[in-house]
């Protein structure tokens, strides 16, 4: 027989439910992913302004507020420092935003308000249980009008870091892998599904491999299943393979769904559910099964 009339079968299609499976899940997914990055993208306003009577340290990121005024008068020393190895004890670390209580081996603990670079300024007060620690792009100028209590305005250099372009990438990445692997198990896996009659045997065509069964000495008939419980396998809106609890008997299920379908007895159990169910019991005749066609579907 040439390859060409190799008898070959598909499933039942049932794409209706793995297409409203797909737009939820794909809704459930980009909303996620989305949400992840209007948090990643939203730009934090760090401020630090110094007035002839106080340092006012404030940040902005979306509803979240924060601000802290150190008298001038008060400040018993400020100096520039290297904020590295940092560990957050009480507040948010985002990218490019790190607010709160953190502790550094140098340093010791500290109250900031930076964005999350490790070259700043620590300022020690009277007035504070913890220094104060924040990140001018200029810490030479800031030191300079915080000693002459010049009005002055800073702020962060606001490059970002690499935590965040990772964080960036990661989320765009897993996002972009789920709807492709939803893709993938409700249209590619379907599509893989076939039964393949020729040379003796049946072979069943999955998402990752193929399956050769023997018909020698096999029965088929049109079968409805009892209901039963999968035992192993993937139940998949028209995917169903693996091992299921049929008829109260495991059974070997390769099927779009486990309603009606064709059930094949030999070593074991299988049960398929091809289109053209009188043309596959042909084909299965034609290599020697015992086709039962004259009994009506056990349950109707």
């Amino acid at each position: 027989m040439s390859q060409s009339q190799v008898p070959v079968f598909r499933p039942v299609p049932v794409t209706r439910p793995a297409r409203v499976w797909f737009a939820v899940l794909s809704v459930v997914v980009v909303v996620t992913v989305i949400g992840l990055l209007v948090s990643l993208l939203r730009t934090p306003t760090i401020r630090y302004e110094i007035d002839s009577r106080a340092l006012t340290i404030t940040s902005v990121l979306g509803s979240e507020r924060q601000m802290k005024t150190i008298d001038l008068a008060r400040i018993a020393e400020a100096k520039s420092e290297w904020l590295r190895g940092g560990a957050l004890r009480f507040g948010t670390e985002k990218p490019g935003y790190c607010v709160g209580f953190f502790a550094y081996p140098r340093v010791g603990e500290v109250w900031q308000i930076t964005d999350c670079s490790e070259r700043g300024v620590v300022v020690t007060s009277s007035a504070e249980t913890t220094p104060v620690a924040v990140t001018p792009a200029d810490p030479d100028g800031f030191l300079k009008a915080l000693r002459e209590g010049r009005p002055s305005v800073f702020a962060p250099p606001g490059r970002r870091g690499a935590a965040w372009w990772v964080n960036l990438f990661v989320v765009t990445g897993v996002g972009v892998l789920a709807l492709a692997a939803l893709a993938v198990v409700l249209f590619v896996a379907p599509a893989r599904l076939r039964y393949t009659v020729a040379g003796g045997a049946l072979e069943v065509g999955t998402l990752l491999r193929r399956r050769v069964v023997p018909l020698a000495g096999a029965r088929a008939r049109p079968h409805r299943p009892l209901g039963g419980h999968r035992l192993a396998g993937l139940p998949l809106p028209g995917y169903r393979v693996g091992s299921w609890m049929l008829d109260n008997m495991a059974t070997s299920v390769f099927a779009s769904a486990a309603d009606e379908g064709v059930m094949i007895e030999g070593e074991g159990r299988m049960f398929v559910n091809p289109r053209d169910r009188e043309g596959f019991l042909a084909a299965l005749a034609a290599e020697g099964v015992t086709v039962v066609t004259d009994t009506a579907l056990r349950r109707r």
